[in-house]
Order: C-alpha cells, then structure tokens, then sequence
C-alpha cells in the first residue's frame, strides 16, 4: 500500500509546467492504475464501514494529482466538491461499497470490483474534467462517470468469475502472514502484486 501512496504522492508534488502532453498523459495514466489498485487492495479488509476511512484518501490524492498534471492545484475542499460534481459523493459510493460486505464471499469480491471501478471512473471524469479547462456541465461529467463505472465494474466481476482463486490466493497470503511466513512488508507487496493482476 505504501508503494501506492507514495507514487500518488510524487505526482501531487510533482511540477508538469514543462512536460509534453505525451508526458502528462503517461503521468495520468499511472495515477489512474496506482490509485484504482489501492482501492480495491484496500476493499479486501473485512469491516463494512471502514471503507470510508480508507479509500475516500486515495481517491482525493488521486483527484489532486491528475488535477496537478493538468495544470491545477487543489485543496481537499475543492476536490470534495469536483467529486460531488461528478456524481460521485465519497459518502455514497462508500456507503455502497460497505452494503456489499454484509452479503457472505459474494460480497466481498463486489466490493473489491467496486472500489476499483468508482476510482477508475472517477480518474477518467477528472482527467477529462481538467483537460477540458473545467468547463464541462455537470450532467456531461455525471453520465461520463455513471458510463465508465458500470463498463469498468462489469470488467472486473467477469474477471473475478473467471480467477475464482482470487479468495483463495488472499487467504493463503494472508495465513502466511500471521504464521510468520511472510514479514509484513512481503505480505504488502504479494497482496499488491496479486491485486494488480486481476
């Protein structure tokens, strides 16, 4: 997880005047993977209303780095209202994302595909939101987000169909782990690895 937070952090410090569009695009197209794989790494912890807690940050940092590319600086005020621009209250959306938990394996596996694909929409809208100068109507961005989250969630649960291991792999690192198999920080980097391949 750190090795996410650290690379969305470096593109909200980062300084874009100079670079190419070229350049801003592949910065955009990191944040965009980076950020959606936090989210869905951090969607496997177990407690329903966590959720809120922990991807709301990533997507925020996520926002205020495409933004940063783009050309802008942001607050997290000003993002909290980009956000709720969109269509896409963190409430929300993390309120859904806790429902999921409360149905048994199915659930869970839900939650992981949600949480990547509300932060992957939410990546898309705001790259095409600062690339268009902030000048796109709230209705365009609303359908846009609804659009790309319904194709990006439908991607990621028939993946899931197919690698039915997926629990099972999770499970077997993280019985590794409190068996002292693995240190934590091996644990962190084989649950990343395994949640960006799916």
């Amino acid at each position: 997880m750190a090795r996410y937070i650290d690379t969305l952090k470096r593109v909200v410090e980062g300084d874009y005047t100079g670079a190419t569009d070229q350049e801003k695009d592949q910065a955009v197209a990191e944040v965009k993977k980076v950020g959606s794989a936090a989210a869905a790494a951090v969607a496997i912890q177990p407690f329903p209303l966590i959720d809120v807690a922990l991807v709301s940050p990533i997507q925020i940092l996520m926002v205020q780095g495409i933004a940063r590319v783009r050309g802008f600086k942001l607050d997290r005020r000003a993002v909290m209202e980009i956000l709720s621009t969109f269509g896409a209250s963190i409430l929300a959306q993390n309120a859904i994302l806790a429902a999921a938990k409360f149905v048994p394996f199915a659930g869970w596996l839900v939650s992981i595909s949600m949480a990547y694909a509300l932060t992957y929409a939410l990546a898309e809208v705001a790259d095409y939101y600062f690339r268009s100068g902030r000048g796109v109507s709230a209705d365009e961005l609303k359908q846009m987000f609804d659009r790309i989250y319904r194709q990006k969630r439908a991607e990621k649960e028939a993946q899931h169909k197919e690698n039915a291991t997926l629990k099972d792999k999770l499970k077997q690192l993280k019985d590794a782990f409190r068996s002292g198999l693995l240190t934590e920080e091996q644990y962190e980097k084989k649950k990343e690895d395994l949640l960006a391949s799916f």
